[in-house]
């Protein structure tokens, strides 16, 4: 085994425990047993030869990843953690553009003046978008360490080198020209220059697409677009990595006559630059130190090792920020990089000899059906426990999708780098775009059809979805120890196909011929209810705060994991975003036949949402009807009501309510309305005694007040909640239902929270 990839490996396995599994006070034995076994590796090493050789550098690498990690944490997280509380003016520098958020802006920002390692996140008004990299600002602000999200240890920032966030005011800040417009944010500002041109270049499909593939950046991206892409395997392409520089690299050496030695010395320097354009991802700092060795080491006489280069990048990474363990990008970069390097030859063989093909062209053609195939499958098998971990999902047509566009990709990559920026200086060049434009149209479009086949995604919404995959994974040892070599495999995939028929069989055999099936989607702080009856499905809500995966995305999982393909009707109870701020990402996986939504009265705070969704109902041609008086209709074997609005003026208090009932078994949902409003709805309308309760405003002390509790006396409540800064559910909440004898189920504690009524309640 090669010594860098053995030390490595190493080392990255002490990341790891210090990372997920290891606190602080238990490092020390597993460094002290590491280097104990030292020296009996080095005698082994001496006796056994070469079959032992790795041990030691393994157990080295162990030892220095377990120091390192605890090194870094104890000088970049001690000083966050001491001022984390306190208020206190500093002078920051913005590293980067600022980014729009659901409350104001925020940036990426060092701070000067207090001796803090690492960087920090700064949250103000939208005014920081007006600003420039380099500008400095001398602020009131309170800080907040970024090792916790809510109550809980989170990665996102860490992973990013961010150790503290800052909040701040617009009213308190000092702004200084500072270092903007100088070298050192050049890259910033030319990705900027260039996000601008494709925006105004292009159409909004095709100008997304783009942006995202040269620059990582998907903000500018549709939802439909995202999702297609996510849906058939497809986003990888719009995450600058190894795929992007190769592409450049490649443009290089094609414009340089293929000579390498000139490459080497001329498009490396390109390539960092280009680095520093997009940000310093784990997945693009990989990408950028294997071309690199690629690229140097006939200079220095050596021939390229990949394995010897993936750990050399993985020990650069690491070696920088040891959190970086915890990015996810980091995780599926390797893992994607280890699939093809270790599976997908072996995969590759074995369809090649499948395949017998004569001739030139025939053999072309078998090398590139055959090589897409086996890369995707390759990649596929290391990265599909981290996507099921992750995102919750897993593309089974990327094979596929990869087949179909990746030989699209370098061309729009090439085209739209180089004609975009050479129409700002020659504008007759204009009608050159239309090229790109075709080609990212084209792979947009075949996105869009295969993300519409049945099956081309499985969701991992149960434990018999996680049960499945690991079914498949033992499949796949059974292969490899097997010496049947003629059908093994196409018996797996049998098998395998056999198995996850029955795993997603399973949430509709469970719903069976139930009258009702309530599901509390589990989204977070947010809310998010489906109601299903008969063939006819009923969604109230689809938002969230504070989370990964969308609200959309994670309502859609749940109905296809039941095999519900569209929503007969969604009810928005009011134009918040954690209710309603997932229904674009909804509407772009998911059919919908009406959408019941609250008239306004004249309020601000809801208009600038309410206009959103009206958008969205317009572009996915999906009817809009205003519940103005009582709404009644028959919902399969049950029969859905839909109250309007008892109040004006108050976001909260001017929603719908909805109540759902099946033969004698009723649910109410009350959306965010407080306690004026709540006692409102009891004296207007004969509300019935009721089984089950969405417990109202997350669990707010002004919700679900005794009033409403004595009204309908609920047997059971159900609590959309999620991490939150509001104290949600609140005590107070909880001992009035207590009180009241209530059966209480929590979505941050059960996840998913299915109810259903049975053949016996008819």
């Amino acid at each position: 085994m090669r010594r860098l990839v053995s030390f490595t490996l190493g080392f990255l396995a002490g990341a790891l425990l210090c990372q997920y599994l290891l606190p602080s006070m238990w490092r020390l034995v597993p460094g002290i047993i590491a280097a104990a076994a030292l020296f009996p590796a080095l005698i082994l090493q001496k006796r056994g030869g070469p079959k032992v050789r790795w041990l030691p550098l393994a157990a080295a690498g162990l030892v220095l990843g377990l120091g390192w990690f605890t090194g870094y944490e104890a000088v970049f997280t001690a000083s966050a953690k001491a001022l984390a509380g306190l208020e206190d003016t500093v002078t920051v520098e913005l590293l980067d553009y600022a980014q729009e958020t659901d409350y104001g802006a925020k940036v990426t920002v060092k701070v000067l003046d207090r001796g803090v390692p690492g960087k920090a996140v700064y949250f103000s008004d939208r005014h920081l978008l007006d600003l420039e990299p380099g500008n400095r600002l001398t602020v009131l602000v309170e800080f907040d360490e970024a090792v916790t999200v809510g109550d809980e240890e989170s990665t996102y920032y860490t992973a990013q080198g961010v150790f503290l966030r800052l909040y701040g005011d617009e009213d308190t800040e000092i702004v200084e020209k500072g270092r903007a417009g100088s070298l050192r944010y050049l890259p910033q500002h030319l990705a900027r220059g260039l996000r601008e041109a494709i925006s105004e270049r292009y159409s909004p499909e095709a100008g997304g697409l783009i942006t995202a593939l040269l620059t990582g950046e998907r903000e500018d991206m549709d939802e439909q677009s995202r999702t297609d892409l996510e849906e058939t395997g497809l986003l990888h392409i719009t995450a600058v990595s190894g795929l992007h520089c190769g592409f450049l690299i490649g443009m290089m050496g094609l414009l340089l006559g293929r000579r390498r030695r000139l490459t080497a010395l001329i498009g490396y320097p390109v390539l960092l630059f280009y680095v520093l354009m997009v940000g310093g991802t784990p997945s693009v700092i990989r990408a950028c130190v294997m071309t690199g060795l690629f690229l140097l080491a006939p200079l220095l006489g050596r021939e390229g090792d990949a394995p010897t280069s993936l750990a050399a990048a993985a020990l650069v990474i690491l070696v920088g920020n040891p959190f970086a363990v915890g990015s996810v990008s980091f995780q599926l970069s390797f893992a994607s990089v280890a699939g093809l390097l270790l599976a997908s030859p072996r995969i590759y063989r074995t369809l090649a000899a499948l395949w017998p093909a004569n001739g030139r062209l025939g053999k072309m053609v078998r090398s590139f059906v055959v090589g897409t195939v086996a890369a995707s499958l390759g990649t596929l098998l290391f990265t599909a426990p981290l996507s099921a971990l992750y995102f919750h999902y897993l593309s089974l047509v990327s094979p596929l999708s990869n087949l179909l566009v990746l030989w699209v990709a370098p061309f729009l990559f090439g085209f739209a780098l180089v004609l975009t920026p050479l129409t700002l200086i020659l504008p007759a060049a204009a009608p050159l775009l239309a090229l790109p434009e075709i080609l990212a149209n084209y792979l947009l479009t075949v996105a869009g059809a295969l993300a519409k086949l049945p099956g081309h995604a499985v969701y991992f919404t149960g434990i018999h979805m996680v049960a499945w995959l690991v079914f498949c994974y033992l499949l796949v040892v059974v292969c490899l120890l097997s010496r049947e070599r003629k059908r093994k495999y196409a018996f797996a995939v049998v098998l395998a196909a056999v198995g996850l028929l029955a795993a997603r069989s399973l949430p509709g055999l469970a719903v069976g011929d139930n009258r009702l099936t309530m599901v509390a989607v589990d989204v977070g702080q947010g809310a998010a209810t489906l109601l299903h009856s008969g063939e006819e499905t009923v969604l109230v809500d689809c938002g969230s705060l504070y989370t990964t995966l969308g609200p959309g995305t994670l309502v859609a999982d749940t109905m296809a994991s039941y095999g519900w393909d569209h929503l007969d009707k969604m009810v928005l109870t009011h134009y918040h975003e954690d209710h309603a701020g997932g229904l674009g990402e909804l509407l772009a996986r998911m059919k919908i036949g009406e959408l019941l939504l609250p008239q306004l009265s004249d309020n601000e705070d809801q208009g600038t949402l309410q206009a959103e969704v009206l958008l969205l109902a317009e572009k996915y041609g999906v009817p809009v009807t205003y519940v103005e008086e009582p709404y009644c209709e028959a919902m399969g074997e049950a029969e859905l009501t839909v109250y309007p609005p008892l109040t004006e003026g108050d976001v909260n208090e001017e929603g719908l309510t909805i109540l759902c009932t099946a033969g004698d078994f009723d649910v109410l949902i009350t959306g965010d309305m407080g306690s004026s409003t709540e006692k409102l709805l009891v004296e207007t309308y004969d509300l019935p005694d009721i089984e089950v309760l969405v417990v109202g405003h997350h669990g707010s002390k002004y919700a679900t007040t005794e009033e409403l509790l004595e009204a309908v006396t609920p047997e059971i409540g159900v609590i959309s909640v999620g991490e939150n800064n509001f104290g949600h559910p609140t005590a107070e909440a909880m001992d009035r239902m207590a009180w009241q004898g209530m059966t209480l189920y929590r979505t941050d504690l059960q996840g998913n929270i299915v109810i259903q009524v049975g053949e016996e309640d008819r």
